[in-house]
């Protein structure tokens, strides 16, 4: 009979998976394991490079990322202009032009208009410090903490300023401009913004509230009041202008914010660009100056993208293969539940093809709903634990487009494997079959392990033609020449273990021990299925190992160079010497820095710290080469001690030369001390020395802990702070931004090859189910009870996935040993690659292996217990 044109069993073919629904879940989780990974790669990319854009709009000023209008606001006309608008029309005039040309730009807050202009308070207590900078900010009044009174129109004065001049809240105090004054009231007394910690809503005034760092030009305490005050104290002169939007970060894409950063470079062109002169002209009397990042950000963030992209898509690749590798088996594992008909088939003249057509026929519904799961799970967890829950349109299209592939992929493994493995179910095996088992195949991945490392692009970072500078990378071959090389070592290492069972197959054994000897037998008897298990666990340990410690290892070595780079958490300059707050006790010391001293005729800077707090101070990594921290400390403080890093002691020079003082010293060198900065050897001195040559040397506050806090701790203690550098913004620009990106992917995949070796070890218990539940009978009659039986497979499963996770901690040592050279982004500072060994990642591996050797022996102990004697006589698949 036919049907569709087909005989009955292809006609029949796509409902008779129904049948066997083992089979379905198989062929439907191997199409699963092939498309997840093709499908997660574009997502991926597209999430790594929106989480970059979110990281670099959270490390900089939202007003600067987005937009900042600044400009003059003339009080009165110029000769020359005598129509043009002033003042508060002025004012109105931009802020309407701006929302008007930048209303239908998304991603963008309201405006938020801001004025200033200089002021001179009376009556003063003390009149030469009477000067404020005068700032009217809308919604200034939700953004401070209000000391006393907040109510009523008037001047919002700083609390330090209020207190030195006496004032506070209803006072009526006089705001001198240029010429005339304006009589107010005091309206409220706020804590200075220089004494909390600063917030995100002020950070466009960073240098009007703190100053330029390195800067000469005086900074005054910032009042506030209402727009219409500001300028009335600048009615004769000028006032200062600014027009912001910030960044909304809430959806943004790479995608999304591109049609913004248009918008915005169009603004730019029609306001201070444009030729022709307007109410933003960039000349006088206006000066007017356009700020917007988001440009710039973006194609940094696209930069990202692309530097992942050489990476991600290779392991995309391994994964996906890793996925084909199961589907082949399952194809496999098709063909020996159908044994009996496609015997029958074969013998009846029925080439391997038709099989092949007939087995996708079969599978072809599995694998479908499989394909559609992948895709969907790939979504899914990129939306959940990717770097951003944020896909692109784009990523999503080329997401489907590879899972289609991959489905298309999957069914032809399926389907080759199964006609393939069909055709010999009746023919003879050839002899050169056993000729093709004895090739060192091996060898193809580890030669293209060589040939990648040498051929592949080494360069840690990545240039754009735009100026968008550079990003930090993991170079292609530190990640495709070591997961080839993981994968030819398995291989050989699997041969390895084929060539000991298939040995000890042949000795006799004695059945002293019975579980021992059935896991013996088991293993030896099947010795290409064995050693294909050991090896196929070995490189999902390996690569989760490698990668693991790549990312700690690189994690390690950036954060201690920059840490060495500032010396601590947090360093505050201070402008006198002040004792450590009580806040920060046990975590701070006093530091003071001379940067123009001489040690023999090498010019240095020196740094004289207390012994017996700088450890507590200071960063120090105990994989730092040389002597310990504190044990450099103790040579410290012995009289005349010191240790020198960037110069070697027997170049330099033994005497300190400070001014007219010099003191002999006894010189340790060392690799790298905390605050050694490029261009200078530092040189690390007791306090009381360097205090006793240099009286007037900086005094500086070094702290372990949150920036933020210290900063709020040394304002609360009132510790006369005039700078702080935070060993976080070394790296904070976005150079080092989607590093660790690549092996989250890494991981990921390792994490599905390791479901891959689940799926396979299932595969494998089930195809020799038949087997198991004859000898479990046929031991039972014996005297053999189930718990040793257990055993025997205890032993069985978890000797092989035990031989897999040494062979892979092996590999993965082996590797690493091989590249932690290339874990330094940065070669040219100190101190160079510091290894981190993941023992925690170790330690779960060693945990899921045993569970799954326990979990999956325990299940099979099962079904072989519930066979019944009369079954299994009578089981003839």
């Amino acid at each position: 009979m036919s049907r569709w044109g087909m005989p009955t069993p292809w006609s029949r073919a796509p409902l008779m998976l129904l049948r066997r629904p083992v089979v379905a879940l198989a062929v439907a989780a191997a199409a699963l394991l092939v498309a997840l990974p093709a499908a997660a790669a574009p997502l991926f990319l597209a999430s790594a490079g929106n989480a970059t854009l979110r990281q670099l709009t959270d490390a900089s000023c939202s007003w600067q990322s987005g937009l900042q209008l600044s400009a003059a606001v003339p009080m009165s006309p110029t000769p020359e202009a005598p129509d043009d608008p002033t003042g508060a029309e002025l004012v109105d005039r931009r802020v309407d032009t701006v929302r008007e040309q930048t209303r239908d730009l998304p991603h963008l807050s309201e405006p938020v208009v801001t004025l200033s202009t200089g002021a001179a308070v009376s009556p003063a207590a003390d009149p030469d410090q009477s000067v404020v900078t005068l700032v009217a900010r809308d919604g200034f009044a939700g953004h401070v903490d209000v000391v006393e009174g907040g109510d009523g129109p008037g001047v919002w004065l700083p609390d330090r300023f209020a207190r030195t001049q006496g004032l506070s809240a209803g006072d009526r105090v006089t705001l001198f401009g240029e010429d005339g004054g304006t009589s107010t009231r005091v309206a409220a007394v706020f804590r200075d913004l220089r004494s909390v910690p600063e917030q995100p809503y002020w950070c466009s005034l960073r240098e009007t509230i703190h100053g330029t760092p390195l800067g000469n030009a005086p900074v005054y305490p910032v009042a506030l009041a209402p727009r219409d005050e500001v300028l009335s104290v600048a009615e004769n002169g000028d006032a200062g202008m600014r027009i912001e939007r910030a960044v909304d970060t809430e959806g943004l894409t790479t995608v999304g914010g591109r049609p913004t950063a248009e918008g915005l470079d169009r603004l730019r062109a029609t306001t201070v660009a444009s030729p022709e002169p307007g109410i933003f002209d960039d000349s006088a009397p206006y000066g007017a100056a356009f700020t917007s990042s988001l440009g710039d950000m973006v194609n940094r963030s696209e930069l990202v993208l692309a530097a992942l992209t050489g990476t991600v898509v290779p392991l995309a690749a391994a994964g996906t293969l890793a996925g084909l590798v199961i589907a082949a088996a399952a194809g496999a594992f098709w063909a020996d539940r159908r044994r009996a008909e496609l015997t029958v088939l074969s013998a009846r003249g029925v080439g391997p093809v038709a099989l092949g057509g007939k087995a996708a026929l079969e599978t072809a519904g599995a694998v479908v709903l499989g394909a559609v799961a992948g895709w969907a799970g790939a979504h899914g967890l990129v939306a959940a634990v990717g770097p951003s829950p944020l896909v692109t349109p784009g990523a999503t299209r080329a997401s489907l487009v590879a899972a289609a592939v991959a489905l298309v992929a999957a069914l032809a493994a399926v389907a080759g494997v199964a006609g393939f493995r069909a055709g010999r179910l009746h023919d003879t095996r050839p002899a050169r079959h056993r000729r093709w088992a004895r090739v060192p195949w091996e060898v193809l991945p580890l030669g293209a392990a060589v040939a990648c490392w040498f051929a592949l692009d080494s360069d840690v970072q990545v240039r754009a033609a735009e100026a968008v500078g550079t990003v930090a990378r993991i170079p292609p071959r530190l990640i495709v020449a070591p997961v080839l090389l993981a994968i030819g070592l398995a291989m050989l290492g699997a041969r390895l273990v084929r060539w000991v069972l298939t040995r000890l197959r042949t000795r006799a054994l004695t059945m002293n021990r019975p579980a021992a000897f059935l896991a013996l037998r088991r293993v030896s008897a099947a010795p290409l299925v064995a050693s294909v298990l050991v090896g196929a666990v070995a490189v999902p340990v390996a690569l989760a190992g490698f990668g693991a410690t790549v990312t700690g290892s690189v994690d390690r070595t950036m954060h201690a160079e920059s840490q060495l780079i500032v010396g601590a958490d947090a360093v505050l300059t201070l402008e006198e010497r002040a004792p450590v707050p009580p806040e920060l006790a046990g975590r701070a010391g006093v530091v003071t820095r001379y940067v123009d001293a001489r040690l023999g005729d090498t010019t240095v800077h020196v740094l004289g710290v207390d012994p017996e707090t700088f450890a507590a101070a200071a960063f120090w990594d105990p994989a730092l080469p040389g002597p310990a921290l504190t044990e450099l400390l103790d040579r410290v403080a012995e009289p005349g001690g010191a240790a020198v890093a960037g110069v070697a002691a027997e170049d330099a020079g033994s005497v300190l030369t400070i001014r007219d003082g010099h003191r002999e010293l006894t010189l340790t060198a060392v690799a790298q001390l905390p605050g050694k900065q490029a261009g200078y050897p530092l040189v690390l001195v007791d306090r009381a020395l360097l205090e006793e040559l240099a009286p007037t040397a900086q005094s500086q506050l070094w702290a372990r802990g949150d920036p933020d806090e210290i900063v709020a701790a040394a304002s609360a203690a009132g510790l006369p702070v005039s700078a702080v550098a935070r060993a976080e913004d070394v790296q904070a620009s976005g150079v080092y931004a989607g590093i660790t990106y690549t092996f989250d992917f890494l991981a990921a995949v390792s994490l599905l090859t390791g479901v891959v070796i689940v799926v396979g070890l299932l595969l494998y218990l089930d195809a020799r189910s038949r087997a198991r539940r004859s000898a479990s009978v046929l031991l039972r009659r014996m005297g053999v009870g189930a718990a040793a039986h257990w055993r025997a497979l205890l032993l069985e499963v978890g000797g092989l996935l035990l031989a897999g996770f040494a062979a892979g901690t092996a590999l993965a040592a082996v590797v690493i040993a091989l590249t932690a050279a290339d874990y330094d982004l940065d070669p040219g500072t100190a101190p160079g690659t510091l290894v981190a060994v993941p023992w925690p990642v170790v330690a779960v591996l060693a945990v899921a292996t045993a569970l799954t050797a326990v979990l999956a022996s325990a299940a099979a102990q099962r079904a072989a217990s519930a066979a019944r004697p009369s079954e299994v006589l009578r089981d003839t698949r």
